[in-house]
């Protein structure tokens, strides 16, 4: 990419002007943009999943299990350079997010780690989750206008929508924007079941809303398993996640039996906090591995869209 920035910016300004014009530069610049946009909405998935554990890790300890205190410092260390991470990247010559996008996430997090350790459980809660909705809007925002591009061509327009555009539309959907939301409900439950743990007793009013998480999660697992049915076989070498998909939903089926079954129980709450923690987690991240390996197919099909129009450019 250097290069060809070294030949757009030779030259003198009347070639420069003469430039701007040329099909070339126009798919370099669309390029581009569309893979800034890419990888600023992957690195902000990336950054949610650092706040989802933060918020499990924080919720143990605001229910008494001090162990989780490495932990959490930890995560603010990782989510902190997550953030810088993200201002670099969206610091480019088009800016994907505004200003006042960045701020507001950034605002989010300072709100959550300011005097976190007074925060009660209800505030600490609303504060994660808060910013992660916002992540989350965003993310779609993203991804939906990554997968778009217009030509006065009619015949490569079709033959890019139904190569590349509807069939990606397909993979984000249900592997990227789908599984996120399905991941942020395992992360809620993962996080309250952990409180509870460290607790040692169930809360009602907690224990209803896991009670209610978890019907929401078993509805959207369902109509997730459907859904990925239907992505292009020609993508699925290229997710082995989608492979190992039985063994994870076993391990899953586990979790939720042993958090419902404690729950229900009349004792005590049994599972070491830790155990529940790490259980959740392993399984949050076989979910998120499928959603990594979704955005890899993406990115690299956007290569080959972007070739195909160079192509055909040369034809013209």
């Amino acid at each position: 990419m250097g290069q060809a920035e070294h030949f757009f910016s030779s030259g003198s300004a009347k070639e420069k002007d003469s430039e701007t014009s040329t099909p070339a530069l126009s798919l370099f610049k669309e390029h581009s943009l569309r893979i800034n946009k890419h990888d600023v909405s992957v690195t902000i998935l990336q950054l949610s999943r650092f706040i989802q554990r933060h918020r499990g890790a924080v919720l143990a300890m605001l229910g008494g299990d001090e162990s989780f205190i490495s932990q959490v410092q930890t995560l603010q260390n990782q989510i902190a350079v997550q953030y810088e991470y993200l201002q670099y990247l969206n610091n480019g010559e088009a800016k994907v997010l505004s200003e006042d996008e960045y701020q507001q996430l950034k605002l989010g997090w300072m709100t959550i780690i300011q005097d976190w350790r007074n925060d009660d459980l209800h505030q600490s809660f609303e504060f994660h989750s808060h910013l992660l909705e916002s992540i989350a809007r965003t993310s779609r925002q993203l991804t939906e206008s990554v997968l778009s591009l217009t030509t006065t061509n009619p015949t490569l327009q079709s033959r890019i929508e139904n190569t590349y555009l509807h069939p990606l539309d397909n993979l984000s959907k249900t592997g990227v924007i789908e599984l996120y939301e399905l991941v942020e409900y395992l992360a809620r439950i993962r996080g309250l079941g952990t409180h509870m743990a460290a607790m040692g007793k169930i809360n009602q009013e907690w224990e209803s809303r896991v009670s209610f998480w978890l019907q929401e999660f078993r509805y959207r697992k369902e109509r997730f398993d459907q859904n990925v049915q239907l992505v292009p076989r020609s993508y699925t070498p290229c997710i082995p996640g989608l492979l190992a998909l039985p063994g994870l939903n076993t391990k899953l089926n586990y979790f939720l039996n042993l958090l419902g079954h404690e729950m229900s129980s009349e004792r005590s709450f049994q599972i070491p906090s830790h155990k529940l923690f790490l259980m959740g987690t392993e399984i949050i991240d076989g979910y998120l591995a499928i959603m990594d390996q979704a955005n890899a197919v993406i990115r690299d099909q956007l290569y080959h869209m972007n070739q195909l129009c160079l192509e055909h450019s040369v034809k013209e």
